[in-house]
Parts: C-alpha cells; sequence; structure tokens
C-alpha cells in the first residue's frame, strides 16, 4: 500500500496555495475600498439629508398662521393672566407660556400694554 496515511495523491504546494489566497484577498480589499465605499458613503450622506428633512418637516408647527389667535395686551396686562385666561382647561399654565414666549420671540418674559400676542393653539 502506497498511501498508508491520509495523503492526496495529487501534490500540494501549500505555498502557492497561500499566496493565490492571499491575492485574492488583497484583490477583495481593493475592489471594496475602491468601488464600494465611496458609494456607501454617499449612500449614507444621502439618507442622513433626506432623514433631517424628515425631522425638519415633523418638526414645524402643524397650526397655519392663520388659525393662530391674536391677542392686544391691555395695560396691567401680565403673561400669566393671558395664558390662565386664553390656555386649554388641562394645560399647565407655565407650559403656555412658554408656548406664547417661543410662537411671538420673546427674549424676556415682560409684555407691554399695545403689544400684539400671537396665541398657541394646542
Amino acid at each position: 500500500m502506497k498511501y498508508s496515511t491520509y495523503q492526496s495523491i495529487f501534490p500540494m504546494d501549500l505555498e502557492k496555495m497561500q499566496n493565490v489566497r492571499n491575492e485574492r484577498r488583497a484583490q477583495f480589499v481593493r475592489t471594496i475600498s475602491n468601488s464600494l465605499l465611496p458609494k456607501l458613503l454617499i449612500l449614507v450622506i444621502v439618507a442622513w439629508i433626506a432623514g433631517a428633512g424628515v425631522l425638519t418637516v415633523f418638526a414645524a408647527p402643524s397650526v397655519s398662521n392663520e388659525e393662530v389667535a391674536k391677542l392686544i395686551v391691555q395695560h396691567g396686562d401680565t403673561l400669566w393672566q393671558i395664558a390662565s385666561n386664553h390656555k386649554p382647561e388641562r394645560m399647565d399654565t407655565r407650559v403656555y407660556i412658554e408656548g406664547i414666549v417661543r410662537i411671538n420671540g420673546l427674549e424676556d418674559r415682560g409684555v407691554q400694554a399695545g403689544q400684539v400676542l400671537k396665541l398657541p393653539h394646542f
């Protein structure tokens, strides 16, 4: 019996096989880095921009400008009084005041007689 232990009947050049495997691996890495990586990067950027656009659309106020009530501040009025008179029934007055400040772009919490305020609609 010529082959008594497990051995292939074909001679193997292990070093050559290892070199071929390494060359294929290097070629695969070059293919990925040369063609797929830039495309993947562009795809991620486009998806990020599209996602930011969608979030911006959903973050926009849902009430049009025509539906926002306007109020002329009278002498002696405060934001607290205005908010407590116009807020929804179960809403905290402080939350409604924040809405008034945000929608009108007020830098301080004071209001003056004759000032026109937009009242948010919740």
